[in-house]
């Protein structure tokens, strides 16, 4: 296994001892679908620590758009935030997409 299949399974076992299931399952999906292509070793190395590093509260917060990467500036890496904020917020989007057809 290389060292990027590595790092992606630690993320996806950071993932998986979250508090919060809701921030499991979004980080599951995350690391395991959507992770940037552009990740190499150091932003995965990055990220690991970022969910280390996180509280669950202040996920959940930037995941469900209630508060903006910006505001933890200085407490988490605000780029990884960002990244994983916009990909919270297009799959909010869909979830909406979807839950309206079915109205």
């Amino acid at each position: 296994m290389d060292k990027i299949e590595m790092l992606k399974k630690k993320a996806i076992f950071q993932a998986a001892r979250r508090a919060m299931l809701e921030n499991e399952i979004f980080l599951r999906e995350y690391v395991t679908n959507f992770l940037p292509e552009s990740y190499g070793e150091e932003e995965l190395v990055r990220l690991n620590v970022l969910l280390e590093k996180i509280f669950d509260n202040d996920l959940f917060d930037v995941v469900m758009g209630n508060k903006m990467p910006e505001q933890f500036e200085g407490l988490y890496d605000l780029d990884l935030l960002q990244d994983i904020s916009a990909f919270a917020w297009k799959h909010r989007e869909l979830i909406k997409e979807r839950d309206n057809k079915k109205l």
